[in-house]
């Protein structure tokens, strides 16, 4: 890449600076060779016509004063030919006669002065022939050719061109030697972010680009250094979550194998030992199947395989449900439901809706207070029905707040299932097109709020 970048700035600067070479020799070119024509025809202009006392003018006149034409009109440094309007040579200033005709440019006869590059007939060399009208009284009476050598004006061009040359061969080995730079500028922290990622992908999540760079770069290598303390952060949560899981999981098997053992053996058990026993293993077992279907609802939905079974749900009868459903617990725990529905149907998936309601719920009453009451307050407006779930609890402190509904996030150990639970209510409630917030502050409550769109989604 760096040597495209060299190459690609070198080839615009080389053209450019052709360009310029070609635009400068074109016009010192024309400079010198129109001030040729410039001070020709000045010369042409200045001197006073020969012909002032003539009244008649004919083409005799013009040859009985060729001599004194030639006299006043030539330049030191160059040969004059005074031609008739059809080109034929009359005189020169080298006073031999020539027997030929010019063909000369008509706008000459219209009073103005051209020129030609030709090449001498004598010497070979190249000259510019300049034609510049012969006027009297208004009239083109012949036509003045001055003839000059280019040698030294092609020289001095020459010479013009190789410090332009020169100028610009130093200009290309600045562009070079910036262009290496920039290239340098360019390849090295892509090279250090490629690095960088490659570490990344080999699992080294503790790796940083220490070098600061400006601009687009600075931003882009913040911006993975960022992203590696997050990959880093979320490795160490799904590793804790996955402990956890595993404790989790260990916990309620470790009681039901325990307990199995025990009753296999019944003899030395009483009746109210052995219902106890089978309690036991029908609460844990109703724990694992609780938690082993919260992993698996997150799992559908990581790998968006959670689907929606929509039809007409009444929610205030929803709402009913759930908490006749878990009056019981709230009883145990002397907890007070509060509820306030307002009939309404919308167009969802009743299970997964009840589920919602039913985790959030649960987790109001679980970190509850004894003698404390939990409100579930529905309310419906013009294109929405929301669902405020509150309660006096302990609260969640605001440094955690901000991180509880993120993935294998876990505030308690001991409460792995409620927020694997608290991330999949927010995953179906998103499905449905709905919000789900949370507010807490700790000592003091939380409430949950869930809005959902009445119309169609």
């Amino acid at each position: 890449m760096k040597r495209k970048i060299i190459f690609y700035f070198m080839i615009i600067s080389l053209f450019t600076l052709s360009l310029v070479m070609v635009g400068f020799g074109i016009g010192i070119r024309q400079y010198y060779y129109q001030g040729i024509v410039n001070t020709f025809q000045s010369q042409a202009e200045a001197v006073p016509s020969v012909f002032t006392n003539q009244n008649d003018f004919t083409n005799s006149n013009l040859m009985e004063f060729s001599d004194e034409i030639i006299k006043n009109y030539q330049f030191e440094g160059a040969e004059l030919q005074l031609l008739k309007r059809s080109g034929k040579v009359i005189q020169s200033t080298t006073g031999f006669y020539e027997d030929k005709t010019y063909l000369v440019d008509p706008s000459v006869l219209d009073l103005k002065t051209t020129y030609k590059i030709e090449k001498s007939s004598y010497s070979g060399q190249k000259i510019m022939a300049v034609y510049t009208p012969f006027v009297f009284d208004g009239q083109v009476l012949g036509i003045l050719r001055y003839t000059t050598s280019l040698t030294q004006v092609d020289a001095l061009i020459i010479n013009l061109l190789s410090y332009g040359m020169i100028i610009c061969t130093f200009i290309a080995v600045i562009v070079f030697l910036i262009s290496l730079r920039l290239g340098n500028m360019i390849v090295e922290p892509l090279n250090n972010i490629i690095d960088f990622t490659k570490k990344i992908a080999e699992g080294k999540y503790k790796e940083k680009i220490k070098n600061t760079y400006p601009n687009e770069f600075g931003e882009i290598a913040r911006t993975l250094n960022y992203m590696g303390d997050e990959i880093l952060k979320t490795d160490r949560l799904k590793n804790d979550f996955i402990s956890s899981i595993s404790h989790e999981l260990r916990t309620p098997l470790t009681g039901i194998k325990g307990w199995v053992e025990t009753m296999q053996d019944p003899d030395g058990l009483t009746d109210e030992e052995f219902q106890f026993g089978l309690g036991i293993i029908d609460t844990e077992s109703e724990r694992l199947i609780n938690l082993v279907e919260n992993l698996l609802d997150f799992s559908r939905y990581q790998s968006d395989r959670m689907k929606l079974i929509t039809s007409e749900v009444k929610v205030d009868k929803l709402i009913r449900e759930v908490t006749f459903q878990l009056q019981k617990k709230a009883e145990i725990k002397e907890i007070e439901l509060i509820v306030e529905t307002t009939p309404v149907i919308i167009t969802a998936d009743g299970d997964k809706l009840k589920q919602v309601i039913l985790n959030v719920l649960d987790n109001a009453i679980k970190f509850s207070y004894k003698n404390s009451e939990v409100h579930v307050i529905q309310l419906v407006d013009d294109d929405s029905v929301s669902i405020k779930i509150s309660d006096t609890g302990i609260g969640i402190k605001k440094e955690n707040l901000k991180h509880v509904m993120e993935s294998f996030y876990k505030i308690d150990p001991k409460s792995i299932g409620a927020g694997l639970g608290l991330v999949i209510s927010r995953n179906i409630v998103d499905m449905h097109n709905g919000v789900f917030k949370i507010d807490s502050e700790y000592g003091k409550g939380t409430t949950v709020i869930i809005s959902l769109p009445l119309e169609r989604y």
